[in-house]
């Protein structure tokens, strides 16, 4: 015989789920009459934009040492299962 599910529980109403990152929608502001960004202000800033070789390279200048410690550190190890394969047959 196949077993029961619990019953699923509600949320109650006084705290709801909220969805993405706890900022009213644009709808919501209209509707409420809030503050509104004109649509050529969103388009003139873009954080995401494209940077410069030199900014990328200054901001990962830590990474080509990072892959070089691990390069060593797997070379060691893969040494280290090599010998131990040896050893053991």
């Amino acid at each position: 015989m196949a077993k029961k599910k619990p019953a699923r529980r509600v949320p109650p109403s006084a705290s709801p789920r909220m969805y993405g990152d706890g900022k009213p929608s644009a709808a919501a502001q209209a509707k409420a009459g809030g503050p509104q960004r004109p649509a050529a202000a969103a388009t003139t800033s873009n954080p995401t934009g494209p940077r410069s070789a030199a900014n990328l390279a200054v901001e990962y200048s830590y990474v080509l040492g990072d892959l070089k410690r691990l390069g060593i550190i797997a070379g060691a190890l893969f040494a280290v299962l090599v010998v131990l394969g040896i050893v053991i047959r």
